[in-house]
Formats: structure tokens, sequence, C-alpha cells
């Protein structure tokens, strides 16, 4: 019964961590609305990228101690390599989209040039 949680919290947990961290880490967006939505959507979007990632990770590990075989044959390298496939694939288009979503949200800059008046 135990075991059916772990997945869920290590997803949870490296979830949480990333959106942490990219909330501490990105530089700050435009006020307003569509600046606000863009960063909660990013800091989400990295943040389940590496709760996929540590469920692949943590998926990796189960069927390696699963396998039985003591040494690193290429059974265990075919493994890794398909596990590395799945964690680029999977959180890489995430992170991809959320990196477009970040670069086209209005950044903290342009709203302050716009807000200034010219001089008569």
């Amino acid at each position: 019964m135990c075991v059916v949680f772990i997945p869920v919290l290590v997803f949870l947990g490296a979830m949480s961590v990333g959106v942490l961290a990219s909330f501490r880490w990105l530089p700050d967006l435009a006020d307003g609305r569509v600046a606000g939505l863009a960063f909660f959507l990013v800091c989400g979007m990295l943040g389940a990228a590496l709760g996929l990632a540590g469920l692949e990770i943590y998926g990796l590990v189960e069927e390696l101690s699963r396998s039985g075989v003591d040494s690193f044959s290429g059974d265990k390298g075919e493994i890794v390599a398909g596990a590395l496939r799945v964690i680029v694939f999977e959180s890489g288009s995430l992170v991809g989209l959320a990196a477009v979503v970040y670069l086209l949200a209005p950044p903290a800059d342009e709203e302050e040039e716009l807000s200034v008046e010219p001089a008569a």
C-alpha cells in the first residue's frame, strides 16, 4: 500500500522544488495580468518538467533494482539509455515550451519605457 504513494511523493516533491527554484531565480516580468500569468505558467511548467524527470529517475532506479544483474551489463545500459531518452523528450519539451512562453511575455524593462512621458 505504501509503495503506491512513493511515486506520487517523488513527483510532488520534485515539482515543488522546480516551482520554487524557478520562482526564485527567474528574472521578473512586467507588471500586469499577462506577464503575471506567463510567469505563473512558466514556473508551473518548469516544476512539472522537474517532476517528470524525478518520476522517470525513480522508475529507472526501480527497474535497475529489479533487473537483478550485479554488474553494469549491456541490458542495464539499454535501460539507462532508454530512460535518458524519455527524460530528455518529456522534460525537454516542457522546458522548451516554458522558454517560449517566457521569451514572448513582456519584459520588465519594456513596461518602464512605455510609462515614461516625453518632455515638452
